[in-house]
């Protein structure tokens, strides 16, 4: 589904500054974070909705979207708890080293330490609450909103064989309530099936963690996601490779991260003749000032993001989104 997938990343608000896998704790107990703060978002998307967005009319099918702007209050964290004796470690919600990834998926799972050859986990990806996108997307006029649930699985394995190299591939169904794409525009049964935006992806990461020195860490990561949509048009091969730098130290922390993609669809949508094919790129940082106030393990931060994706021959496919938060973050 073409969704502003990267409108994710700016709402979602980035948690954390370690580049590096988390290793499992020798000792038993629970560990974490918890963080809270405001943003101020912008964006453009004629495929998301935000939740402050008043406006259901799209700027003509021949332009780019309009611009929304919104502030919002910004909740997030993970919870973990580790048996040491059995290298095992159960957790809830997004972790950090996800998070400077640019993903920003909810997630319920186990972690296990299988010796010196990597931690392997399996987890329920999830969502807090459900997207909204236009049921549909192309009605010249007042667009009805629809809600898009997305969930899956997660396997994952880091530090392959005790090596640097992490793999992992994750799957998600994706439902929305009312699909309705091109009803609008005319097309007979067939075109509108092109469309359809139901279906499954799947994600395949592959990153390496170089340590240039200590407290440097740079991660390159390979990303290949495949959506295997009902509609033809809008299933696509989307290949992206990005750097993540980590710093780190007793005072203060930086992730930066960037990078670039491409995005191939299956079909031509049938409205505009041709397809939807796109270029994306994206840059983040984000800054965290530890033991703020002199309070042991709370640090404030500073997050900043910008995303742009450009079709290269429909503009109403353009989409953007960029967002700067402020914050603190309580590790445990």
């Amino acid at each position: 589904m073409k969704r502003l997938s990267l409108v994710a990343l700016a709402l979602a608000g980035a948690t954390g500054a370690q580049a590096e896998i988390i290793k499992i704790p020798e000792q038993s107990g629970f560990s974490g974070h918890v963080m809270a703060g405001a943003q101020y978002l912008g964006y453009e998307s004629n495929f998301y909705k935000g939740p402050d967005t008043d406006n259901n009319l799209h700027n003509g099918l021949t332009n780019s979207p309009d611009n929304n702007t919104m502030a919002r209050p910004i909740l997030g964290g993970d919870v973990r708890y580790t048996f040491a004796e059995t290298r095992t470690q159960v957790f809830l919600g997004n972790m950090i080293q996800d998070a400077v990834r640019f993903d920003y998926a909810q997630q319920l799972g186990v972690r296990q330490q299988i010796g010196d050859r990597g931690i392997v986990g399996i987890g329920y990806v999830f969502s807090l609450q459900d997207a909204e996108t236009w049921e549909d997307p192309y009605q010249v006029g007042n667009r009805t909103e629809s809600d898009v649930e997305s969930d899956g699985a997660r396997f994952s394995w880091d530090q392959i064989w005790g090596t640097r190299f992490n793999a992992s591939y994750t799957y998600r169904d994706i439902d929305l309530d009312n699909e309705q794409s091109g009803l609008s525009q005319g097309l007979s049964a067939d075109e509108m099936t092109l469309l359809d935006r139901n279906g499954q992806s799947h994600r395949y990461n592959v990153s390496y963690d170089w340590v240039v020195a200590p407290g440097h860490v740079l991660r390159p990561e390979l990303v290949y996601t495949r959506a295997d949509l009902d509609g033809k048009a809008v299933s696509y091969d989307r290949t992206r490779f990005q750097v993540t730098y980590g710093y780190n130290s007793e005072r203060w922390s930086l992730a930066t991260n960037a990078f670039y993609g491409q995005t191939q669809y299956d079909e031509v949508n049938p409205i505009f003749g041709t397809d939807a094919d796109s270029d994306q790129f994206g840059i983040g940082s984000s800054f965290f000032w530890h033991n703020l106030f002199g309070v042991n393990h709370l640090s404030g931060m500073v997050l900043a993001h910008y995303i742009q994706s450009s079709a290269d021959s429909i503009a109403f496919y353009d989409a953007y989104a960029g967002s700067l938060s402020l914050g603190v973050m309580y590790r445990f």
